[in-house]
């Protein structure tokens, strides 16, 4: 009985600690929906950034995603949050970020992938350098960490259902911003690993690319998958 008192307790304390952390996250396709709604299971209260956040969409997402989240402009949604998750479009990514005002000190996750469509389901890279180095350039006095770029939405949902652990690699100049990111990593079921700068976000990316063309090739499927090395 001790026991399963001191686990409750644990498990307020916890949830109080990350109820002091508010996380916007920009746009509410596919992947800001699973990112926000597991997030907000976590105790993290949710601002989405929607450029309708009175439309049906916008509304009624904040409506299915727990902890009470709200819908408001990207400029609005990010005033008050400690931590910004960009799931937009890779390539307006630079323009959304640079239209969110003020991020210095804040923790900046970018979650896009630069893929330009060239002819149908077949893709390249559409950046010299990568889309995390745009972002931190964009918005030099933020805590840029590329994450969560290399695993699909129905993963972030239900890691469990994938065949082994699902590790996110981490890129980002802070390492202590990267740290903070892991915990989410952690709490959602997942495992991170730490690639260094934000230079290696490329490597990540071009990944994507590289998987995606084969995905919709005739050639023979493949997976390209991060595990760390004992």
């Amino acid at each position: 009985m001790k026991i399963r008192l001191l686990l409750s307790i644990l498990s307020l304390l916890i949830a109080a600690t990350t109820q002091a952390d508010t996380i916007a996250v920009i746009g509410t396709g596919n992947v800001g929906a699973a990112l926000g709604s597991e997030l907000a299971q976590q105790g993290y209260t949710v601002v989405y950034g929607s450029r309708n956040p009175a439309g049906l969409k916008a509304v009624d997402l904040a409506r299915k995603t727990a902890s009470n989240a709200t819908a408001a402009k990207p400029a609005e949604a990010v005033v008050n949050a400690d931590i910004v998750i960009l799931a937009v479009p890779g390539m307006v990514v630079e323009e959304v970020v640079l239209g969110l005002g003020d991020l210095s000190g804040k923790i900046v996750i970018d979650v896009t992938n630069p893929l330009v469509m060239d002819e149908p389901m077949h893709f390249r890279y559409g950046v010299s350098t990568s889309n995390g180095e745009v972002v931190q350039a964009a918005v030099p006095d933020a805590r840029v960490v590329k994450a969560f770029n290399t695993i699909s939405w129905q993963s972030m949902i239900n890691p469990e259902e994938s065949k082994g652990p699902l590790y996110v690699p981490l890129a980002g100049n802070d390492d202590a911003a990267k740290e903070v990111v892991a915990k989410l990593v952690a709490r959602m079921g997942l495992k991170s690993i730490d690639l260094g700068g934000i230079e290696s976000a490329h490597w990540t990316e071009y990944g994507v690319v590289v998987s995606l063309n084969n995905q919709f090739s005739e050639r023979q499927n493949y997976e390209l998958t991060f595990r760390p090395i004992d």
